[in-house]
Parts: C-alpha cells; structure tokens; sequence
C-alpha cells in the first residue's frame, strides 16, 4: 500500500462542489481542512459535508453554515476524518469569491 501525504487549495463556491474524491482504489485521510474569508467587506458562511457512496451509506456534515468573518479563518477538524473509495468532500459558501480552503490530506492506494 503506498502511502502519500498532500495537499490543494480550492476555491469555494455558493455551487455545492466537490472539492476532493477518493477514487476507487484510494483511501483519503483529512488531516486538516482551513478555511480562510478572503475577502476584504464581507463575512461568509460555509458548509461542508462528507458525501458518502454505496447503498445504504449516510452523508455527514462537518460544517453547517458557520459565519466566517472578515480577514478571518476556520480550522474545520478536530480530529482526521477518512473518505473511502467514492466518498467526496462537499464545500458551499454563502457569497461567490470569498473562501478558500487548503486541504491536508493523506491517499493510501
């Protein structure tokens, strides 16, 4: 099993995207997701939420629209959340150009 640890950033939406996908044959540990309001007048809120696949499976939220000040950040984890093969993290804001996230994460394939 290779181990690799890595990082993006993404820019959050008021579209409900997926910002990171565990493929079929990969494992996503989050070791951290921050958030950070980017813009210079505006608060924001974010939800984010853990999309997961096969049957029966039950999504999860991390996040329901917690307001992020101005020139401020969230750090969204406690503690490491895992994404199996299929399961996606699902980011959404209140305003368009305002949050960005940089993800921290391991993929074990």
């Amino acid at each position: 099993m290779a181990n690799t640890l890595t990082g993006k950033g993404y820019a959050i939406t008021t579209a409900d995207l997926t910002a990171l996908t565990a493929g079929g044959s990969e494992t996503i540990t989050l070791i951290g997701v921050t958030i950070a309001n980017i813009h210079a007048t505006t608060a924001s809120w974010v939800t984010a939420e853990v999309k997961r696949s096969g049957v029966g499976a039950i999504d999860s939220k991390l996040a329901h629209q917690i307001s992020i000040p101005i020139n401020d950040a969230l750090d969204l984890l406690q503690g490491k959340v895992v994404l199996n093969a299929g399961d996606a993290l699902w980011l959404d804001a209140e305003n368009a150009s305002s949050l960005e996230a940089s993800l921290s994460y391991l993929v074990q394939t």
